[in-house]
């Protein structure tokens, strides 16, 4: 079993719009934060569940979600996933999952989960292939990374072993910043990746060990067949595109 953290935080950078706090969208009736929270709710592998973000989400969610505990939100990602293992105050690893996965499903997360579990490794980040998620997303516009196993693009999901989080708090707030920058994430992990990335020559495992000497510890990257890990909503088009998707189903 693992904890989930949802990090729903308010983006001061968007204040007065709808994605200020993105958790809050309406899509088909139904707010953000609440697709994603029916599939962590309904995960077989996720003991506690945490929301950080605005005082109004626990007014609005803590009925309905009797399971879900909710605790005021900092000032940055990183700031409220720090706040969010300090709460929770356990050992046990924890998922983090961004509030703005309209099509995330228990399958989903479970798959995740179990193959991270499998690795032992302190950080696990899902990876798609381009061609699942064109395949079953094709109007949902993605960042990709071409590596040598195929095009990938990142989740927004994650497992770690929350006794590495300070020591990687960092190093990872920058790669946070730079997560819609392939290029720029190669960069900040260092020369030797990013001109490999450049010259298509990376593999994954390249990756993994390199991140897991710059973090010092194991890191992994997780292959998900769940295009749904990875579909966010950052703009207007991609808000259109998810209510067009949710209809049909």
């Amino acid at each position: 079993m693992v904890n989930a953290i949802i990090l729903a935080g308010s983006d001061k950078n968007k204040s007065g719009t709808p994605y200020e706090c993105k958790a809050l969208i309406k899509l088909n009736n139904k707010f953000m934060i609440e697709y994603v929270l029916d599939a962590v709710c309904s995960s077989r592998h996720v003991s506690r569940i945490v929301v950080v973000g605005p005082r109004k989400l626990k007014d609005l969610f803590e009925t309905k979600y009797p399971r879900v505990e909710f605790v005021e939100e900092d000032t940055s990602i990183m700031k409220n996933a720090k706040k969010g293992i300090e709460y929770l105050n356990d050992t046990k690893k924890i998922l983090f999952l961004t509030s703005d996965l309209p099509f995330i499903t228990a399958e989903a997360i479970d798959h995740f989960i179990e193959e991270s579990i499998k690795t032992g490794a302190d950080i696990c980040y899902p990876i798609v292939e381009k061609s699942i998620n064109d395949e079953k997303y094709p109007q949902m516009k993605r960042t990709y990374g071409t590596v040598k196993e195929g095009t990938f693009t990142g989740g927004n999901a994650i497992i770690i072993n929350p006794s590495i989080f300070d020591r990687c708090y960092s190093l990872a707030e920058k790669l946070v910043e730079k997560r819609k920058n392939p290029i720029a994430m190669a960069r900040l992990i260092g020369p030797t990746i990013l001109l490999l990335f450049l010259t298509k020559k990376l593999s994954i495992q390249k990756v993994e060990k390199r991140v897991s000497k710059v973090f010092k510890v194991k890191a992994k990257a997780i292959i998900s067949t769940y295009p749904e890990i990875g579909q966010d909503v950052d703009k207007d088009s991609d808000l259109t595109v998810a209510k067009f998707y949710l209809e049909k189903k």
